[in-house]
């Protein structure tokens, strides 16, 4: 059963660190899009990949994009020049990435995140300005829609 709620609290409550970006990024800035899974930015090192890897082992994380669904928890035994992960859990879609087209690593993204309070925890959420620009590198129609919205929000919010 999908609960991108539930998905998103433990990866606060384990003290993560990572940038929620995508759409429920989006959506916090007021979008209305809907959105089916949790993007996040995060540093791809070992240490970090095995911290997930203990919190996320009991929703059975697979590669989503593997015909075969590998197992996040033993594969790939090395992380040396991983981009990202597209994964399935038991609470729903998980996809990590460690930069974000149009705007940089996951360094740059975070460094101008906001903070703000999800779930009764502190989340950095990327910025409003970096949204609109990784939602138009990357083109989708989809993905314009959310930018004529943000823009409108941005708008809004200096008047």
């Amino acid at each position: 059963m999908q609960n991108l709620n539930n998905l998103l609290k433990l990866l606060l409550e384990n003290n993560i660190d990572f940038v929620l970006v995508g759409g429920f990024a989006s959506a916090l800035y007021g979008s209305t899009m809907v959105t089916r899974d949790i993007d996040v930015c995060y540093a791809c090192t070992p240490e970090n990949v095995e911290s997930l890897r203990a919190i996320l082992k009991d929703l059975n994380p697979v590669h989503r994009q593997t015909p075969q669904k590998l197992s996040f928890i033993e594969i790939p035994e090395k992380i040396d020049k991983v981009n990202g992960f597209y994964l399935g859990t038991d609470l729903g879609p998980l996809d990590i990435l460690n930069q974000i087209t149009g705007v940089g690593d996951f360094e740059r993204v975070k460094s101008k995140a906001i903070e703000i309070q999800v779930f009764g925890h502190k989340c950095k959420v990327i910025s409003i300005d970096d949204l609109i620009d990784a939602k138009k590198a990357i083109g989708r129609n989809k993905d314009l829609l959310v930018v004529e919205e943000l823009e409108e929000i941005k708008k809004r919010e200096h008047e």
